[in-house]
This record gives C-alpha cells, sequence and structure tokens, in this order.
C-alpha cells in the first residue's frame, strides 16, 4: 500500500520542479511530514532555491523582495551555511550599488540601502565607511550649491581617500576645483560690474555664477538688485539672444497689439526663499500668460516671441483650464484650440519655443506649479510660476509645491478672509514679532524660522 506522506512528499517535489516554492513549503509542513527524512532534506532544497532567489531579486534591485525571501529561507532550515551564503551574496549585491549610487552622486538612494544593511546589522565596518563617504558626499553636493567650492574639494578628497576604488569621486573632485577656479573669475567679474552699476553685465554674470552655484545668496541678490533697478530695460542673459521681444519693426504680428483689450492683472507675489530661489506668486483664479515688455498686462511675463495675451490658465474648483487666446498652444504635444483640462506632468509648448510643465503636486490643496523648463525667462526673473489656491506647501517633501530639502518641516502659506498667514510647526518671526507656530503675513514680510528665511515682495 503506498503510504500517504509519499503521496504529499511527491506533490512537494513536482512544485519544487516547477519553481512553485511557497506551495512546496507548504506541502512539506503539514500534518507529520517534517518528522520524516526525505521531508527534511527537500525542505532543506527549498530553503537553498529561495535564497537563491532573494540573490537573483537583490540583482534586479528589488531589495524588499530579497529579504524576504532570506527571511522565509531561515524560517525553513534555519541559519544554514547555504542561507549565510545567499546572505553574503545579497550584501555584496547591496553594497556593490551603494558604491554605483555614491559615484553617481545619489546619497539618498545610497544611503537608503544602508539604513537596511544597519537594521539587520549586517557588514557593519564596509556599512561605517560607505556613509562616511556618503556624507562627505552629501556635504560637497552642499557646498558646491552655495559656492563653496574649495570645502567641497575637500570633503570630495576625503571620500576618495576613504575609497580609493571609487574611481569616480577623484573625478568629482578634479571637476569641483576646476568649478571653484571659474568661479572666483566671475565672482570678480561680478563685484566690478556691480561697483561700475553696469546692471547688464552684473544680470549676465549672475546667471553664469548660479549656473555653477544655484544658491549663491550673493549673485541671487546680485541679480535682484540690477532687476530692480532697471527692469525691462535689462536683457536676459547670453541664452536670451536666441529669443528677441518682439516691437514695431517686426512687422504685421506686432500690429495684432493694437486690438487686445486692456486688463486688469491679477494680484501677484515674488517670494524670495534663502538658499532655494525666487517664485512668482499668482493669487487670481484667471493666469494670463504673455510675451514681456513695458506694456505688457500678462500676469506671467515671459521674455519670448510669444503674443503678449497669448494664453489663459483659469482654476475652476480642484482643477485648472488652459485657454489659447492669441498664439498656437500644445499640450502634451496636442495643439489646442479650445479650452482644455490640465493634468500634472502637462508640459505646455507657447509659440515656437516656449516650454512649461504643469504640475499639481500636493494631494491636499488646489494650488499649483509651472516650470520653465525651455530657456526662456519670467520679467522679473523667477524660478517658477505658484498658481496658489487656498494655500502654498513649503518643505522637504517631494510633493510640496516649493521643495526646500534641507527644511526640516513644512511651512504653508494660507489665505483666510482675504488675507494671508503663515503657519509651521514652529515658532516663526514674521517682519521681527514672534508668532507661535503661525501669524499674519503682509505682501512686504519677512519671515523668519530656525532653519529657513523667506521675504515677500508685492509685485503692480
Amino acid at each position: 500500500m503506498f503510504q500517504a506522506w509519499r503521496y504529499k512528499l511527491r506533490q512537494a517535489q513536482v512544485a519544487l520542479d516547477d519553481g512553485r516554492l511557497e506551495e512546496a513549503s507548504r506541502l512539506l509542513r503539514e500534518g507529520d511530514l517534517p518528522s520524516y527524512l526525505p521531508a527534511q532534506q527537500m525542505l532543506g532544497e527549498v530553503a537553498v532555491r529561495m535564497g537563491q532567489r532573494g540573490v537573483e531579486k537583490a540583482q534586479l534591485g528589488d531589495w524588499q523582495a530579497a529579504w524576504r525571501e532570506l527571511d522565509a529561507a531561515r524560517q525553513l532550515q534555519g541559519e544554514s551555511h547555504g542561507w549565510f551564503r545567499s546572505q553574503q551574496a545579497i550584501v555584496d549585491v547591496v553594497l556593490s550599488t551603494v558604491a554605483k549610487y555614491l559615484q553617481a552622486g545619489d546619497v539618498t538612494g545610497a544611503q537608503t540601502l544602508l539604513d537596511s544593511l544597519q537594521r539587520r546589522k549586517l557588514a557593519a565596518t564596509a556599512v561605517q565607511e560607505l556613509r562616511e563617504v556618503a556624507r562627505r558626499v552629501e556635504s560637497a553636493h552642499k557646498l558646491a550649491q552655495r559656492g563653496k567650492f574649495s570645502d567641497c574639494e575637500t570633503q570630495l578628497d576625503a571620500a576618495a581617500q576613504l575609497r580609493p576604488d571609487l574611481k569616480q569621486l577623484a573625478e568629482q573632485r578634479d571637476a569641483c576645483r576646476l568649478k571653484g577656479e571659474r568661479y572666483r573669475q566671475l565672482h570678480e567679474q561680478l563685484h566690478r560690474a556691480m561697483a561700475a552699476e553696469d546692471w547688464t553685465e552684473v544680470v549676465r554674470t549672475a546667471d553664469e555664477v548660479l549656473e555653477l552655484a544655484p544658491q549663491c545668496r550673493v549673485s541671487r541678490e546680485a541679480r535682484r538688485k540690477a532687476w530692480s533697478q532697471v527692469g525691462a530695460k535689462v536683457p536676459d542673459s547670453q541664452r536670451f539672444g536666441l529669443t528677441t521681444p518682439w516691437n514695431g519693426a517686426l512687422g504685421p504680428a506686432a500690429g495684432s497689439f493694437k486690438n487686445e483689450a486692456p486688463r486688469q492683472r491679477s494680484p501677484r507675489l515674488l517670494m524670495w526663499i534663502d538658499a532655494v530661489g525666487g517664485y512668482l506668486v499668482c493669487l487670481g483664479d484667471e493666469v494670463v500668460i504673455g510675451q514681456a515688455g513695458s506694456n505688457s498686462r500678462a500676469d506671467v511675463p515671459i521674455q519670448a516671441d510669444i503674443s503678449r495675451q497669448h494664453v489663459k490658465i483659469v482654476r475652476q474648483g480642484e482643477g485648472y483650464l488652459i485657454e489659447p487666446m492669441s498664439g498656437p498652444v500644445r499640450v502634451a504635444g496636442k495643439e489646442l484650440t479650445s479650452a482644455a483640462l490640465l493634468s500634472d506632468g502637462n508640459e505646455i509648448e507657447l509659440g515656437a519655443a516656449v516650454r512649461l510643465r504643469f504640475r499639481k503636486p500636493h494631494a491636499l490643496s488646489a494650488s499649483a506649479r509651472l516650470e520653465i523648463i525651455s530657456r526662456h525667462r519670467t520679467q522679473p526673473f523667477s524660478d517658477a510660476i505658484l498658481l496658489m489656491a487656498e494655500s502654498c506647501v513649503l518643505g522637504p517633501k517631494w510633493q510640496n509645491h516649493v521643495i526646500c530639502r534641507d527644511w526640516s518641516g513644512d511651512v504653508v502659506l494660507y489665505r483666510n478672509d482675504g488675507k494671508l498667514f503663515c503657519r509651521a510647526m514652529e515658532s516663526v518671526e514674521i517682519d521681527g514679532q514672534l508668532h507661535s507656530t503661525r501669524g499674519p503675513v503682509e505682501p512686504t514680510s519677512r519671515i523668519v524660522g530656525s532653519d529657513f528665511t523667506m521675504s515677500l515682495e508685492p509685485l503692480a
């Protein structure tokens, strides 16, 4: 008579051969089957196969699945010799990937993987060494953003000495040295231009400095001062030569402006955030985008060959409609002939060259952000345009309207009864007065927290 346990063992073998490891494991642990030696041996084989599958998933970058496979293998047969081999293989893949992340400058990705090893108390020495490299690479990145290239070079040199096998760290250090030399030259030019009050040269040089060090406060203030001194008379940087503002000499196209109805601009603010950037905040439900110029009534004036009132974006409840006014408009590659609903991530093309991206990142706010992804600029200059509904969220999270990576928490600008307020997770100083977590804000306010500073400036 064929014994029942042998029948179950055969079922488990078929499942194992087919790669159905979970089913094989379940069958082998049913009833009294684990008491038989053939079943115990097969459980060991299932555990080995699970460990191998964990290594394969680690090689594909599915780290959570890799650790789950390893944990399941341990539950079947404990920490056997084969299990330790699989664990070491996964650790090797993780460490190799961390090294690649660091060489590519992805510190966040590297730290996430190092955390997974540290939680499991694995490869302590290697983790500590790579974490120190990650810390120095991250510090170098932040220093370079602020124009501190000498300190940045020091950090990268220390990282390269810790792991000389990571050749790209040395290459990044050498590139940093070259950027530092160029940065010093540009800074000297900027100071000479400021002293001579050559505002066109100030804007051009400041733009070059900010391409090297986007968070250089001196260059941002210099550019801001230049724009405030001469406004529209200052042309854009060298890249603005690609697009020229329309004037009467351009023929019939310019004549079309005569028929444009005058309009009153919606309320607007400039929001300057130290070490982050400047943002044009539009407070109206209807925003017109058009060409910059002395007579422009556009809410978002852009220095480019587009109509003075080219396109209109209207907020309706939680959504946004885009409507062509007097020029070609394409959304997601399709030309518009009438109003259309915008979706998060849509790319908007105005005329022949202006490209914007529409973002509505925060699920709890109807506010949106327009990012200029072509090489055009608003007047006055801003890093992005905020279409503010009831609130605007600033902080380190990716879904915020303004991402401020070095902030410890979120700060919210919001409207109540037609007035602006600021709310934070800590006490904030508004125009020299301390408020516990929240307070009223004026269009000219300066707001200071423990790790942030920002200023508001009204626009006509």
